[in-house]
């Protein structure tokens, strides 16, 4: 009886993973691959650790570590680790993935928002995006690119007087062909 409850509570873990997706992809069966799983019933978090992947329609998640937190059976909100982890996907009506990079990525299903931290990049086909703090609100269609310089503290130099970061966000959006 044990086993046939933890195929169901395991079976329906992936399909919660749908959260992750966007329109085109929730409807698809969702794959999560690790060297360990780990869930804790009590809690409804769900870590995953080594070689992790996630596929899910046009969905690609790689990382080293993913921790999924769920309440009441739905999906609150998911961190990725890896060096760097990485997010890739195909959004509605494009013809290019989004493709996502940092050390640390959050999705938080809550307020519809994607996180990448720390050398973070974001890039669809030859637009690109990058900081220490990359901010996707998927709700508000709004980008946030923070560089080190608006994330750190100013440091001390061995004289004691600060020394502010120099680490700038850059955005990098060509022209499209044959626009004028």
């Amino acid at each position: 009886m044990k086993t046939a409850k933890l195929l169901i509570f395991f079976t329906g873990a992936l399909w919660a993973m749908g959260a992750f997706a966007l329109s085109s992809d929730r409807d698809q069966p969702a794959v999560i691959e690790a060297d360990d799983v780990e869930f804790d019933f009590r809690t409804g978090v769900r870590t995953y650790r080594g070689n992790v992947t996630v596929v899910q329609g046009t969905l690609r998640i790689n990382s080293d570590k993913l921790v999924v937190h769920y309440k009441d059976g739905k999906m609150q909100n998911a961190t990725a680790w890896g060096n760097p982890a990485e997010f890739q996907q195909r959004p509605d009506g494009k013809n290019d993935d989004v493709i996502g990079k940092g050390k640390k990525i959050l999705l938080n299903e809550i307020n519809n928002t994607l996180t990448l931290y720390t050398k973070a990049s974001l890039k669809q086909g030859s637009d690109t995006a990058h900081g220490e703090v990359i901010v996707y609100d998927m709700a508000k269609d709004k980008l946030r690119v923070k560089g080190a310089a608006s994330t750190q503290r100013a440091k001390k130099t061995k004289k004691g007087e600060k020394k502010k970061p120099t680490g700038r966000s850059r955005i990098v959006i060509k022209p499209k062909s044959g626009s004028n």
